[in-house]
């Protein structure tokens, strides 16, 4: 069976839903993926203020979980020159 491709964005846009909330929920149960500010700060063993203007000049990004906003601790890892998780 061959799908157009109209068919397979309908199908992918009637899912993304679905999976955007699967992936939330997921991510959600493992709070380890992923810091506060604070968190960030004492993981880090930085200021909190260092962790805001890294945010601020992009050089670590947010994401939403939730209601939340968290730093990846990969970003944490490349930012102190580790090589990820």
């Amino acid at each position: 069976m061959r799908l157009d491709p109209d068919e397979i964005r309908a199908i992918a846009d009637a899912l993304a839903p679905a999976v955007a909330d699967l992936i939330e929920r997921r991510l959600a149960e493992r709070p380890e993926w992923a810091f506060s500010v604070a968190e960030a700060a004492a993981w880090a063993d930085v200021s909190e203020d260092a962790i805001r203007h890294a945010l601020k000049s992009g050089k670590l990004r947010r994401v939403k979980v939730g209601h939340n906003l968290r730093i990846p601790r990969a970003d944490l890892l490349r930012l102190q020159g580790g090589h990820g998780e």
